[in-house]
């Protein structure tokens, strides 16, 4: 993160980037935000000093300002970061789907790397644009919208979770009806559709389309799978089960030290596949009734699929950069956001970029098309080596699961020396047909369940139950 908040820091002043001191005042941070909101989105980079508390001080002012000044009510982030002793508090603010937006009845623009108060024929051509696009799919009210369609727990639990997390300013936190309304989800004496997806006890029956299908195979040409389910609760229901399925039949990758000490991980990291997962329940087109999430585990890569196309104006290779964020859902990702499952709104891309690459893993590939986009990890495991030499092979083909067998032990059987033997049991420790128990002269390799194929050597995989 903090080589990204220098990329920032070095970069000069744009449309979508501004850098501002600390002496500037609240309602100059917040007449910005609202400009990216009326402008396709930015970052700021607010100065905050150099003592951790004034800074959380002055975070915390800054959030409660741009909430007063500007309506209507918008998705950004603020968050303090560190560069170089000081603190900055990074907002990032995506395109505003609501628009136009204002601060004190004043709607202002980005030109360039000014912020300026919107003229006539802005004005006029931000109205033409918001009315031309229509009521969106999650704002729409549901033709039977009473409120007992949603799971009350849910709901207290996430006004419970954005005052915790946030600080968020919900009128009422013990009230269902108001919680809703602060979110936008509760219009014309009814919930919204984003309601029934976030919150709704069984919203796969009027929208098919939420539906997630993962699919675990035992090949990386697909064919014979291990598992496969379908997944039909609310959104934040949704992504706990799918993450905890795909954590099962995560592979776990042993890194050794050269005194053969193993350290077991998961083959992709933990927070770039749950920021995967999240980017796919987020952005997805909840409006096509034929889309949905399709997860693929194969030995070698996760492939995350989710209905719908990228922004206009975003392309593949903007995803590997810091872009302007353009949310399809953003009251959705409002509460994902409140949540804590989202850090930075509209930096999901770059976390899993920068987790992956922390990792030493491949770096991650997106394509997309009119039908969906489609994220995919790939792991190291498929990369290594798995030719044996005579000596390997003729262990694994003598040895059952639970056989014991010591260092030197392999040295005498073979006739070979010490070094010899510690790169020989490394290369079986690695491909996960031994495993190392015990330290120092007590060590011990014990024989995995993972089996041994003389006609295939190398094909099959460890057993991860």
């Amino acid at each position: 993160m903090e080589s990204n908040l220098h990329q920032l820091l070095n970069k000069a002043e744009t449309q979508h980037l501004e850098h501002i001191s600390g002496s500037t005042g609240n309602e100059s941070i917040a007449q910005t935000v609202c400009a990216f909101l009326n402008s396709g989105g930015g970052t700021l980079l607010v100065e905050a000093g150099t003592a951790p508390q004034a800074a959380k001080n002055r975070q915390t002012e800054i959030i409660e300002s741009i909430r007063t000044a500007i309506t209507p009510a918008s998705l950004w982030s603020a968050v303090l970061e560190q560069a170089g002793g000081e603190y900055l508090c990074v907002i990032d603010v995506p395109a505003g789907r609501d628009r136009p937006y204002v601060v004190e009845n004043v709607i202002y623009l980005r030109r360039g790397a000014q912020t300026l108060k919107a003229g006539p024929d802005d004005i006029r051509d931000l109205v033409e644009t918001s009315v031309g696009g229509g009521e969106r799919w999650e704002r729409k009210v549901m033709v039977d919208g009473d409120l007992d369609r949603l799971d009350e727990e849910l709901i207290l639990t996430t006004a419970e979770e954005a005052v915790r997390r946030r600080n968020y300013p919900l009128q009422d936190s013990t009230n269902v009806q108001s919680i809703l309304t602060d979110l936008s989800m509760y219009r014309r004496q009814a919930i919204t559709q984003a309601a029934e997806v976030v919150f709704g006890r069984r919203p796969a029956i009027p929208f098919p389309q939420v539906r997630v299908r993962l699919t675990v195979y035992a090949s990386d040409k697909g064919g014979e799978f291990l598992d496969n389910r379908q997944f039909e609760a609310a959104a934040i229901p949704m992504l706990e089960q799918v993450f905890s399925v795909i954590r099962q039949h995560t592979p776990i990758a042993g890194t050794f030290d050269s005194g053969l000490k193993r350290t077991d991980r998961p083959a992709y990291p933990e927070a770039a596949m749950r920021e995967g997962l999240v980017n796919a329940l987020v952005h997805r087109d909840y409006a096509n009734f034929s889309g949905g999430i399709a997860i693929d585990m194969y030995p070698g890569r996760l492939v995350i699929w989710n209905s719908g196309s990228l922004p206009s104006g975003i392309t593949i290779g903007d995803l590997k950069r810091e872009h302007p964020s353009m949310p399809r859902n953003p009251d959705i990702a409002q509460v994902f956001f409140l949540r804590g499952f989202m850090e930075r709104v509209g930096r999901g891309t770059q976390k899993i970029l920068d987790e992956c690459k922390e990792a030493g893993l491949p770096v991650p590939t997106w394509t997309a098309n009119d039908a969906g986009v489609t994220l995919t990890f790939h792991n190291k495991l498929g990369r290594s080596s798995t030719k044996l030499n005579l000596r390997q092979k003729k262990l694994l083909e003598e040895s059952k699961p639970g056989d014991v067998l010591k260092l030197g032990e392999y040295c005498e059987r073979f006739a070979i020396s010490d070094r010899q033997a510690r790169r020989d049991l490394g290369d079986l420790l690695q491909n996960g047909w031994l495993d190392r128990e015990g330290e120092g002269p007590s060590t011990v390799f014990v024989r995995t369940q993972k089996t041994w194929n003389s006609a295939k050597p190398g094909q099959t995989r460890p057993n991860q139950e």
